[in-house]
């Protein structure tokens, strides 16, 4: 990862970003439910962005459809050979072999990857440009030409900024397929993911409108112990249930990633700046195995600091050292800045937070050093954290 240019922006943005408020004591449960045998709840009040982050429901991200994959009907006598493979035993024909299916990849030689420009005059000005020379892709005149009597099905290629491809299926007989594809080929498309929650502290953002985010709005979030378990839910204005929450584990996420951004003013700031048009988000991801490696000759900031402000043994320091690459958790947001010059990159905001308990054997060995960290420290139902590190860059693939 490289250290940021000169010419990235780093400006705090006004801006008042934030995720989730501290529980209260949630009151009326019994009554706002109508059953009686709800217990004793919390009630919080989150973001726009939380909202969608806890949300089940399917979202809608854009990806450029840059091709297909045109996947044929097998001849009679090999289709028949594959269903005899089917019934037989494997022993005997062997297993069904995939690689049989003919197929064919057209992708667009027009496809150029455009980054949003921060000129928005200038980024429609060549929008015209690809539409005008979309007549002369041999894309389009090898679709033309298909034969739809042979064609098994159609799937879409999409790609998105990260250079990350995948499938898009398409709705509706071949010639509409072929068709959608004609039509939208080097454009976006609307791809469907399950919710923004992938998996294992992974969440997708692009599905997030920044753009109607407003700091000022909050929402009600209702946690709750009903028949031995715990429930939450997310209400409307008029407190009728807007959604439940499937994991309740994912309001600590909430915690730790408001914790990091009052924190860490790079981070808050990389959110800014998609808040205010100049960046693109990608993905948030919340690692557990997080781990970077300090030493004497490699310490973060704050403890070169603590470090120069008090006398210690080398025994001490090495004990300090030693207990800064325990219970470490990384909170990474990446997302693609837009720049003057045009030129975009993945970047990636990183926040390493590190557990207050990791520090418990300094409370007796070094304790003013164990006094002026717990003064930084952020407690929540996450857990109390401080930001033991912060890293802001891009991957150099070259």
């Amino acid at each position: 990862m490289n250290s940021e240019p000169v010419n990235a922006y780093e400006t705090s943005y006004p801006l008042n970003i934030w995720i989730i408020s501290k529980g209260s004591v949630g009151h009326g449960l019994k009554k706002l439910f109508k059953d009686s045998s709800i217990g004793p709840g919390l009630e919080y009040r989150i973001s726009d962005l939380a909202l969608y982050l806890l949300n089940p429901n399917p979202i809608e991200v854009k990806k450029k459809l840059i091709g297909c994959e045109i996947r044929y009907r097998l001849p009679f006598f090999r289709a028949f050979k594959q269903k005899v493979r089917r019934l037989l035993p494997k022993r005997i024909f062997g297993a069904p072999n995939n690689e049989d299916v003919p197929t064919e990849i057209i992708m667009s030689p027009c496809n150029t990857k455009m980054f949003p420009l921060k000129d928005k005059g200038l980024e429609r000005h060549f929008n015209r440009i690809d539409d005008f020379l979309q007549p002369y892709d041999s894309t389009l005149k090898r679709l033309s030409v298909l034969n739809m009597s042979k064609i098994d099905d159609v799937i879409g290629i999409c790609e998105d900024f990260s250079n990350s491809r995948s499938w898009l299926n398409l709705q509706g007989d071949i010639h509409e397929k072929i068709n959608y594809i004609i039509e939208f080929l080097s454009k976006d498309v609307g791809v469907f993911l399950q919710k923004a929650y992938l998996s294992d502290g992974l969440f997708e953002m692009r599905g997030f409108d920044f753009e109607t985010y407003d700091s000022s709005r909050s929402h009600r979030l209702i946690k709750f112990f009903q028949n031995g378990k715990t429930k939450c839910c997310a209400l409307n204005p008029d407190n009728s249930v807007r959604y439940w929450v499937e994991e309740t584990g994912l309001i600590r996420y909430m915690q730790l990633l408001e914790q990091s951004i009052q924190m860490n003013h790079k981070l808050r700031d990389s959110i800014n700046q998609c808040a205010e048009g100049y960046a693109k988000p990608l993905k948030l991801f919340f690692n557990k195995e997080f781990r970077i490696d300090y030493s004497n000759t490699h310490l973060p900031k704050i403890y070169k600091e603590l470090f120069e402000a008090y006398t210690l043994e080398p025994d001490k320091k090495d004990a300090v050292v030693n207990i800064l690459n325990n219970l470490q958790l990384g909170i990474s947001f990446h997302y693609i800045p837009q720049f003057h010059s045009g030129k975009s990159e993945l970047f990636t905001s990183i926040s390493v937070m590190h557990d207050m308990k990791a520090l418990e054997p300094l409370k007796d060995n070094v304790p003013q050093l164990y006094s002026d960290i717990s003064k930084r420290a952020s407690l929540s139902e996450a857990g109390r954290f401080y930001l033991l590190d912060s890293i802001r860059g891009y991957f150099n693939e070259n």
